[in-house]
Protein backbone atom coordinates (compact mmCIF):
# COMPACT_ATOMS: atom_id res chain seq x y z
CA UNK A 1 0.00 0.00 0.00
CA UNK A 2 2.80 2.39 0.98
CA UNK A 3 4.70 1.99 -2.35
CA UNK A 4 1.51 2.88 -4.20
CA UNK A 5 1.09 6.00 -2.09
CA UNK A 6 4.72 6.95 -2.76
CA UNK A 7 4.20 6.40 -6.48
CA UNK A 8 1.08 8.56 -6.41
CA UNK A 9 2.90 11.31 -4.53
CA UNK A 10 5.78 11.23 -7.02
CA UNK A 11 3.32 11.50 -9.90
CA UNK A 12 1.62 14.50 -8.29
CA UNK A 13 4.98 16.22 -7.70
CA UNK A 14 6.17 15.68 -11.29
CA UNK A 15 2.82 16.86 -12.66
CA UNK A 16 2.99 20.02 -10.54
CA UNK A 17 6.54 20.75 -11.70
CA UNK A 18 5.63 20.15 -15.32
CA UNK A 19 2.60 22.40 -15.14
CA UNK A 20 4.72 25.22 -13.69
CA UNK A 21 7.17 25.12 -16.62
CA UNK A 22 6.04 27.56 -19.30
CA UNK A 23 7.29 26.89 -22.80
CA UNK A 24 9.21 29.75 -24.37
CA UNK A 25 7.55 31.23 -27.49
CA UNK A 26 9.11 30.42 -30.84
CA UNK A 27 11.01 33.33 -32.41
CA UNK A 28 10.08 33.93 -36.05
CA UNK A 29 12.43 36.27 -37.91
CA UNK A 30 11.05 38.49 -40.68
CA UNK A 31 13.05 40.18 -43.42
CA UNK A 32 11.99 42.44 -46.28
CA UNK A 33 13.34 44.04 -49.42
CA UNK A 34 11.19 46.91 -50.69
CA UNK A 35 11.31 47.27 -54.46
CA UNK A 36 8.93 50.17 -54.97
CA UNK A 37 6.68 52.63 -53.13
CA UNK A 38 4.34 54.70 -55.31
CA UNK A 39 0.94 56.41 -55.56
CA UNK A 40 1.27 57.99 -52.14
CA UNK A 41 -2.17 59.57 -51.64
CA UNK A 42 -2.14 61.89 -48.64
CA UNK A 43 -5.84 62.66 -49.00
CA UNK A 44 -6.82 58.97 -48.77
CA UNK A 45 -3.90 58.07 -46.44
CA UNK A 46 -2.81 55.26 -48.76
CA UNK A 47 0.30 54.14 -50.61
CA UNK A 48 1.27 51.30 -52.95
CA UNK A 49 4.15 48.98 -52.02
CA UNK A 50 5.93 46.18 -53.87
CA UNK A 51 8.35 44.06 -51.82
CA UNK A 52 9.87 40.66 -51.12
CA UNK A 53 9.31 39.20 -47.66
CA UNK A 54 10.70 36.13 -45.91
CA UNK A 55 10.03 34.33 -42.63
CA UNK A 56 12.55 32.21 -40.69
CA UNK A 57 11.46 29.71 -38.03
CA UNK A 58 13.32 26.85 -36.31
CA UNK A 59 12.90 23.60 -38.25
CA UNK A 60 11.67 21.98 -35.03
CA UNK A 61 8.73 24.40 -34.80
CA UNK A 62 5.36 23.54 -36.31
CA UNK A 63 4.61 27.17 -37.26
CA UNK A 64 3.96 28.16 -40.90
CA UNK A 65 3.18 31.61 -42.39
CA UNK A 66 -0.14 30.48 -43.88
CA UNK A 67 -2.12 32.70 -41.48
CA UNK A 68 -0.03 35.87 -41.86
CA UNK A 69 -2.11 39.05 -42.13
CA UNK A 70 -1.09 42.52 -43.27
CA UNK A 71 -3.06 44.54 -40.75
CA UNK A 72 -3.01 47.87 -42.60
CA UNK A 73 -3.08 46.64 -46.19
CA UNK A 74 -5.07 45.16 -49.01
CA UNK A 75 -2.93 42.65 -50.92
CA UNK A 76 -3.55 42.86 -54.65
CA UNK A 77 -1.04 40.25 -55.77
CA UNK A 78 1.09 37.69 -53.90
CA UNK A 79 3.25 34.88 -55.24
CA UNK A 80 3.16 31.40 -53.71
CA UNK A 81 5.13 30.89 -50.51
CA UNK A 82 8.36 29.04 -51.30
CA UNK A 83 9.93 26.90 -48.56
CA UNK A 84 13.72 26.51 -48.48
CA UNK A 85 15.19 24.82 -45.34
CA UNK A 86 18.58 26.41 -44.53
CA UNK A 87 20.90 25.62 -41.58
CA UNK A 88 18.31 24.24 -39.20
CA UNK A 89 15.68 26.80 -40.15
CA UNK A 90 12.62 26.80 -42.35
CA UNK A 91 12.66 29.84 -44.63
CA UNK A 92 9.54 30.89 -46.55
CA UNK A 93 9.64 33.72 -49.09
CA UNK A 94 7.23 35.45 -51.46
CA UNK A 95 6.63 38.71 -53.32
CA UNK A 96 3.79 41.01 -52.23
CA UNK A 97 2.07 43.88 -54.06
CA UNK A 98 -0.72 45.90 -52.51
CA UNK A 99 -2.09 49.12 -51.10
CA UNK A 100 -1.42 50.03 -47.48
CA UNK A 101 -2.84 52.62 -45.12
CA UNK A 102 -0.92 55.08 -42.99
CA UNK A 103 -1.84 57.66 -40.38
CA UNK A 104 -0.48 60.85 -41.89
CA UNK A 105 -0.01 63.90 -39.65
CA UNK A 106 -0.18 67.17 -41.58
CA UNK A 107 0.44 69.81 -38.91
CA UNK A 108 3.61 70.96 -40.72
CA UNK A 109 2.29 70.72 -44.30
CA UNK A 110 3.84 71.52 -46.80
CA UNK A 111 7.09 71.00 -44.86
CA UNK A 112 6.01 67.72 -43.30
CA UNK A 113 7.63 64.30 -42.96
CA UNK A 114 5.61 61.07 -43.05
CA UNK A 115 6.00 57.47 -41.93
CA UNK A 116 4.73 54.63 -44.16
CA UNK A 117 4.08 51.45 -42.14
CA UNK A 118 3.68 47.81 -43.18
CA UNK A 119 2.20 45.90 -40.21
CA UNK A 120 2.23 42.09 -39.93
CA UNK A 121 0.49 39.69 -37.54
CA UNK A 122 -0.36 36.00 -37.37
CA UNK A 123 -4.15 35.70 -37.44
CA UNK A 124 -4.29 32.50 -35.38
CA UNK A 125 -1.19 32.15 -33.19
CA UNK A 126 -0.87 34.34 -30.11
CA UNK A 127 2.24 35.91 -28.62
CA UNK A 128 2.72 33.16 -26.03
CA UNK A 129 3.42 30.78 -28.93
CA UNK A 130 5.35 32.92 -31.45
CA UNK A 131 7.23 36.23 -31.32
CA UNK A 132 8.23 38.20 -34.41
CA UNK A 133 11.70 39.76 -34.68
CA UNK A 134 13.71 41.40 -37.52
CA UNK A 135 15.88 38.98 -39.49
CA UNK A 136 19.15 38.65 -37.57
CA UNK A 137 21.07 37.69 -40.72
CA UNK A 138 20.07 40.93 -42.49
CA UNK A 139 21.83 44.24 -42.00
CA UNK A 140 20.92 46.25 -38.91
CA UNK A 141 20.91 49.29 -41.18
CA UNK A 142 17.32 49.02 -42.35
CA UNK A 143 18.01 51.40 -45.24
CA UNK A 144 19.63 48.40 -46.96
CA UNK A 145 16.18 46.76 -46.92
CA UNK A 146 15.21 49.32 -49.59
CA UNK A 147 15.94 49.20 -53.30
CA UNK A 148 18.62 51.92 -53.83
CA UNK A 149 16.97 53.17 -57.03
CA UNK A 150 13.52 53.42 -55.45
CA UNK A 151 12.09 56.91 -55.92
CA UNK A 152 8.86 58.27 -54.42
CA UNK A 153 7.64 61.27 -56.49
CA UNK A 154 7.50 64.54 -54.52
CA UNK A 155 9.25 62.90 -51.55
CA UNK A 156 12.77 62.26 -50.29
CA UNK A 157 13.69 59.11 -48.38
CA UNK A 158 14.91 59.86 -44.85
CA UNK A 159 15.40 56.40 -43.34
CA UNK A 160 13.73 53.14 -42.36
CA UNK A 161 13.26 51.09 -39.20
CA UNK A 162 11.73 47.87 -37.87
CA UNK A 163 10.00 47.18 -34.58
CA UNK A 164 8.10 44.36 -32.94
CA UNK A 165 5.64 44.48 -30.05
CA UNK A 166 2.66 42.68 -28.58
CA UNK A 167 -0.73 44.02 -29.61
CA UNK A 168 -3.58 43.46 -27.17
CA UNK A 169 -7.15 43.17 -28.47
CA UNK A 170 -9.81 44.04 -25.90
CA UNK A 171 -12.19 41.39 -27.19
CA UNK A 172 -12.61 37.63 -27.24
CA UNK A 173 -13.69 37.76 -30.93
CA UNK A 174 -16.97 36.10 -29.96
CA UNK A 175 -15.27 33.08 -28.40
CA UNK A 176 -16.16 33.03 -24.72
CA UNK A 177 -13.61 30.30 -23.98
CA UNK A 178 -10.75 32.37 -25.38
CA UNK A 179 -8.22 33.12 -22.64
CA UNK A 180 -6.44 36.07 -24.18
CA UNK A 181 -6.01 38.20 -27.28
CA UNK A 182 -2.33 39.15 -27.35
CA UNK A 183 -0.60 38.88 -30.74
CA UNK A 184 2.98 39.56 -31.73
CA UNK A 185 3.16 42.36 -34.30
CA UNK A 186 5.99 43.24 -36.70
CA UNK A 187 6.14 46.73 -38.23
CA UNK A 188 8.39 47.96 -41.02
CA UNK A 189 8.52 51.77 -41.30
CA UNK A 190 9.69 53.88 -44.22
CA UNK A 191 10.31 57.57 -43.44
CA UNK A 192 9.80 60.23 -46.11
CA UNK A 193 10.34 63.98 -46.17
CA UNK A 194 8.38 66.20 -48.55
CA UNK A 195 10.51 67.92 -51.18
CA UNK A 196 10.64 71.69 -50.72
CA UNK A 197 11.20 72.92 -54.28
CA UNK A 198 7.88 71.77 -55.88
CA UNK A 199 5.92 73.52 -53.13
CA UNK A 200 8.08 76.61 -53.39
CA UNK A 201 6.90 76.91 -57.01
CA UNK A 202 3.28 75.77 -56.50
CA UNK A 203 2.48 77.36 -53.15
CA UNK A 204 4.95 79.89 -51.73
CA UNK A 205 5.93 81.76 -54.90
CA UNK A 206 2.31 82.42 -56.06
CA UNK A 207 1.41 83.62 -52.57
CA UNK A 208 4.37 86.00 -52.49
CA UNK A 209 3.35 87.38 -55.91
CA UNK A 210 -0.23 87.91 -54.68
CA UNK A 211 1.04 89.75 -51.59
CA UNK A 212 3.37 91.79 -53.80
CA UNK A 213 0.41 92.77 -55.98
CA UNK A 214 -1.38 94.17 -52.91
CA UNK A 215 1.85 95.93 -51.87
CA UNK A 216 1.74 98.12 -54.98
CA UNK A 217 -1.26 100.10 -53.63
CA UNK A 218 1.13 102.01 -51.34
CA UNK A 219 2.78 103.52 -54.44
CA UNK A 220 -0.45 104.67 -56.11
CA UNK A 221 -1.90 108.15 -55.54
CA UNK A 222 -4.49 108.15 -52.76
CA UNK A 223 -7.03 109.76 -55.09
CA UNK A 224 -7.06 106.61 -57.28
CA UNK A 225 -9.33 104.78 -54.85
CA UNK A 226 -11.04 102.51 -57.42
CA UNK A 227 -7.70 101.24 -58.73
CA UNK A 228 -6.27 100.61 -55.27
CA UNK A 229 -9.44 98.91 -54.07
CA UNK A 230 -9.61 96.66 -57.17
CA UNK A 231 -5.99 95.55 -56.68
CA UNK A 232 -6.55 94.65 -52.98
CA UNK A 233 -9.80 92.78 -53.62
CA UNK A 234 -8.27 90.88 -56.54
CA UNK A 235 -5.27 89.91 -54.41
CA UNK A 236 -7.51 88.75 -51.57
CA UNK A 237 -9.72 86.63 -53.86
CA UNK A 238 -6.65 85.15 -55.55
CA UNK A 239 -5.27 84.07 -52.17
CA UNK A 240 -8.61 82.47 -51.26
CA UNK A 241 -8.74 80.60 -54.60
CA UNK A 242 -5.18 79.32 -54.13
CA UNK A 243 -6.04 78.19 -50.60
CA UNK A 244 -9.13 76.28 -51.77
CA UNK A 245 -7.27 74.58 -54.63
CA UNK A 246 -4.59 73.40 -52.20
CA UNK A 247 -7.14 72.17 -49.64
CA UNK A 248 -8.85 70.02 -52.30
CA UNK A 249 -5.74 67.81 -52.43
CA UNK A 250 -5.70 67.24 -48.65
CA UNK A 251 -7.91 65.28 -46.24
CA UNK A 252 -10.36 67.04 -43.96
CA UNK A 253 -8.60 67.27 -40.58
CA UNK A 254 -9.65 68.77 -37.28
CA UNK A 255 -6.67 71.07 -36.88
CA UNK A 256 -4.94 73.93 -38.69
CA UNK A 257 -2.09 73.06 -41.01
CA UNK A 258 0.98 75.24 -41.27
CA UNK A 259 -0.23 76.23 -44.74
CA UNK A 260 -3.60 77.33 -43.27
CA UNK A 261 -1.81 79.57 -40.77
CA UNK A 262 0.29 81.10 -43.55
CA UNK A 263 -2.81 81.80 -45.66
CA UNK A 264 -4.58 83.38 -42.67
CA UNK A 265 -1.56 85.61 -42.14
CA UNK A 266 -1.64 86.70 -45.79
CA UNK A 267 -5.41 87.33 -45.57
CA UNK A 268 -4.87 89.66 -42.61
CA UNK A 269 -1.98 91.50 -44.29
CA UNK A 270 -3.79 91.97 -47.62
CA UNK A 271 -6.96 93.06 -45.81
CA UNK A 272 -4.88 95.62 -43.86
CA UNK A 273 -3.75 97.05 -47.21
CA UNK A 274 -7.41 97.41 -48.20
CA UNK A 275 -8.24 99.17 -44.92
CA UNK A 276 -5.27 101.51 -45.35
CA UNK A 277 -6.51 102.33 -48.87
CA UNK A 278 -9.93 103.34 -47.51
CA UNK A 279 -8.35 105.52 -44.80
CA UNK A 280 -6.02 107.19 -47.30
CA UNK A 281 -8.91 107.92 -49.63
CA UNK A 282 -10.74 109.71 -46.82
CA UNK A 283 -7.64 111.82 -46.13
CA UNK A 284 -7.39 112.62 -49.86
CA UNK A 285 -11.03 113.76 -49.98
CA UNK A 286 -10.35 116.11 -47.05
CA UNK A 287 -7.24 117.47 -48.77
CA UNK A 288 -4.98 115.86 -46.14
CA UNK A 289 -2.47 114.64 -48.72
CA UNK A 290 0.37 114.90 -46.18
CA UNK A 291 -1.25 112.26 -43.97
CA UNK A 292 -1.99 110.04 -46.98
CA UNK A 293 1.65 110.20 -48.09
CA UNK A 294 2.84 109.58 -44.50
CA UNK A 295 0.67 106.45 -44.15
CA UNK A 296 1.82 105.13 -47.51
CA UNK A 297 5.48 105.45 -46.46
CA UNK A 298 4.85 103.78 -43.09
CA UNK A 299 2.83 100.90 -44.57
CA UNK A 300 5.55 100.16 -47.12
CA UNK A 301 7.70 99.16 -44.13
CA UNK A 302 5.02 97.74 -41.80
CA UNK A 303 3.50 95.55 -44.52
CA UNK A 304 6.80 93.77 -45.27
CA UNK A 305 7.86 93.64 -41.61
CA UNK A 306 4.54 92.12 -40.52
CA UNK A 307 4.72 89.47 -43.27
CA UNK A 308 8.27 88.44 -42.36
CA UNK A 309 7.67 88.45 -38.58
CA UNK A 310 4.37 86.60 -38.98
CA UNK A 311 5.89 83.85 -41.10
CA UNK A 312 8.79 83.41 -38.67
CA UNK A 313 6.27 83.09 -35.82
CA UNK A 314 4.22 80.52 -37.75
CA UNK A 315 7.34 78.40 -38.41
CA UNK A 316 8.47 78.61 -34.79
CA UNK A 317 5.07 77.65 -33.37
CA UNK A 318 4.33 74.81 -35.83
Amino acid sequence: MIPRIRLLLCFIVFWAIGSCVVAEPVTVEIGMYVLDVAHLDVKESEFYADFYIWYKAPSTASWTPDNIEFMNGNIENATQLVLAPIAGKNVWSQRIKGRFRGHFLLHSYPFDAQMLPIVIEDAETQSNVIVFQPDSDSSKDFNTWLEPEMNVPDWERSGASCSSDVHHYKTDFGQSNRKGSDYSRFTFKLFLKRLFMPHLIKFILPLIIIAGMAYTVFFINASEFETQCAICVTALLSAVALHISQADALPAVGYLLMSDKIFILFYVVIFSALVQTVVNNNYAKRRRFDMAIYLDKKFRIWYVAFLIAGNILVFLLS
